[in-house]
C-alpha cells in the first residue's frame, strides 16, 4: 500500500478553450460547418444555427474540452411557412452538445424546456449546409 506521502495528486482536468484559429491545435475553428438539414457559424463571441423550418444561437464563446466535446447553451426558434404574429415565433432555451475532431462536428441540439431532441446532425468544415425552408 502507498503511504499518503507516496500518493500523487489527480492530474488537473484541461478547462475549456474557445473554438479559434489561434493555433493548429484547435479542434474546430471560426466559421462555417455544414451538413444535410443543418448550417452553423461560429464566430468568436457567438454562433447562429440554421436548420430546417428552424434557426437558433449559441449565445458565448463556442468552447470545446481537450477531447472535443461541448455542452453549451443558447436558443432555438421554430419557424412556420405563412404568417407569423407580431411577435413571432416564441424562442425555447436550448443545449448544444456534441463533439468535434476540427474537421467533423456531430450536434444534437436539446430544448430544455421541452425535452425535445433535435439530431444527431452530422456537419462538416468549410461546407454550407443543406437547408430546406418552410414555406
Amino acid at each position: 500500500e502507498a503511504s499518503p506521502s507516496q500518493v500523487s495528486p489527480p492530474a488537473p482536468r484541461p478547462s475549456p478553450r474557445p473554438v479559434a484559429p489561434r493555433s493548429s491545435e484547435d479542434l474546430s475553428p471560426l466559421g462555417t460547418w455544414g451538413g444535410p438539414h443543418v448550417n452553423l457559424t461560429i464566430g468568436r463571441a457567438s454562433a447562429l444555427v440554421e436548420y430546417d423550418c428552424a434557426h437558433g444561437t449559441i449565445d458565448g464563446s463556442f468552447m470545446v474540452d481537450a477531447g472535443g466535446r461541448f455542452d453549451l447553451a443558447g436558443t432555438h426558434v421554430p419557424e412556420s411557412g405563412g404568417p407569423v404574429g407580431a411577435g413571432g415565433q416564441p424562442a425555447h432555451p436550448a443545449r448544444y452538445t456534441g463533439s468535434t475532431d476540427g474537421k467533423t462536428m456531430t450536434l444534437t441540439v436539446t430544448l430544455t424546456d421541452t425535452g425535445q431532441v433535435l439530431g444527431p446532425f452530422t456537419l462538416t468544415f468549410g461546407i454550407a449546409g443543406r437547408i430546406v425552408k418552410c414555406v
